[in-house]
């Protein structure tokens, strides 16, 4: 029991930052279709800026649906 709890620490220790993150529903909090940095920033506070606009493709300066699914990796 304890290497099964142990095996489960560290996977999720190595998981990305992101991906203890909402989905995109939740994270769209005003339900406008889009993600803004802050509402990045409350759904997913490791992610960085960078990574943010690294996501953000068409630099509209939010996410959408699609480019919210690929800042998680």
């Amino acid at each position: 029991m304890n290497k099964i709890l142990a095996a489960l620490a560290v996977a999720t220790l190595a998981s990305p930052a992101f991906a203890q993150a909402a989905d995109f529903a939740t994270a769209d909090a005003n339900a406008d279709g889009k993600v803004t940095w802050e509402e990045v920033q409350k759904a997913a506070p490791n992610v960085t800026e960078d990574q943010f606009k690294a996501a953000d493709a068409d630099q509209s300066g939010d996410l959408s649906q699609e480019e919210f699914a690929k800042l998680g990796g």
